[in-house]
């Protein structure tokens, strides 16, 4: 039986700190990530969003109005929510495009392939779900004490891997579409683990960032950054604008207390938050992704 008021995740913390949200920034895509990177600047093309979650916590629409209804879903961690990018550019509403019916993201950021798991089950008291499209998360993040947690870094390569493994496999659901996050995200033992498996995941040179398009991105953020504002400060030893919007260190000046609070910020986030769209993977990059799924789907059914 269905109660009157239904939410996925009420239990979880992810729920607190996710719904109903909305921001320029979330999760790892915040400014405090990458003023000490600022390689990683050039990467992103104009793409000025914001992010808006729904009650439940997901990012789409409200998804009471769902409830008992035929629905496809799309489950995953954060390259699902798809951070660092606008959610038409996600893998899940790429895919959503070729349905009739609506495809619900229930991606969560930073959840374990148990929380997936557990959102799959529920989903499917809930929701008549039609067809499921999963991407798997890292091997060593763990559903405890309502939390996601992560056991080990992804990058140690020890025996936990088989362990991880072996914990994964008892979270694995079947009868869905299935793939992996990308292979840059696995270590060499673990990338032998899951080559057994017959699970989709990236392989080849797709680029996750945009790089191709520096010129162009280079160009625009001098558009968003207020130019005005940055000269009256500068002087003759300062970086000029274009000189610190392509990554060079700032003047001592900026980072006093007069300025770092507010201006420098500002500055910061005027930069990423209108030139971003990647941190985890970009549009051509989950275009992979949507198009496999859909390729996978119109072949079971037309078969």
């Amino acid at each position: 039986m269905l109660k009157d008021k239904i939410m996925l995740i009420d239990d979880l913390d992810y729920l607190k700190r996710s719904a109903n949200y909305m921001s320029k920034t979330s999760g790892m895509d915040h400014w405090d990530s990458w003023t000490t990177t600022s390689k990683n600047w050039h990467a992103y093309p104009v793409q000025n969003f914001d992010y808006q979650f729904n009650s439940w916590g997901f990012r789409g629409p409200e998804y009471k109005q769902f409830i008992g209804k035929p629905v496809n879903i799309c489950l995953g961690d954060s390259f699902t929510v798809n951070v660092g990018g606008p959610i038409e550019h996600s893998w899940c509403s790429q895919l959503a495009k070729h349905f009739d019916i609506p495809t619900l993201n229930l991606g969560m950021d930073g959840a374990g392939n148990d929380a997936i798991r557990l959102v799959y089950n529920r989903a499917c008291e809930i929701f008549d779900v039609q067809n499921t499209f999963v991407m798997y998360s890292f091997l060593h993040r763990r559903l405890c004490d309502k939390k996601f947690i992560r056991r080990i870094s992804r990058k140690i390569e020890n025996e936990d891997d088989n362990e991880n493994f072996q914990y994964f496999l008892t979270q694995r659901i079947s009868s869905v579409y299935e793939a992996m996050i990308p292979f840059w995200c696995w270590t060499d033992s673990q990338m032998l683990l899951l080559s057994g498996l017959n699970i989709y995941m990236l392989s080849n040179s797709a680029k996750n960032y945009y790089a191709d398009y520096r010129q162009i991105v280079d160009q625009s953020r001098e558009v968003y950054v207020c130019k005005d504002n940055y000269n009256k400060l500068s002087g003759d030893d300062w970086p000029t604008l274009k000189q610190f919007i392509h990554g060079a260190d700032p003047h001592p000046d900026l980072l006093t207390e007069k300025f770092a609070g507010v201006f420098y910020q500002q500055l910061i986030e005027q930069i990423l938050y209108c030139n971003r769209d990647g941190h985890h993977m970009n549009y051509e990059t989950n275009k992979l992704y949507a198009d496999y799924f859909y390729n996978k789907w119109k072949q079971n059914n037309e078969s």
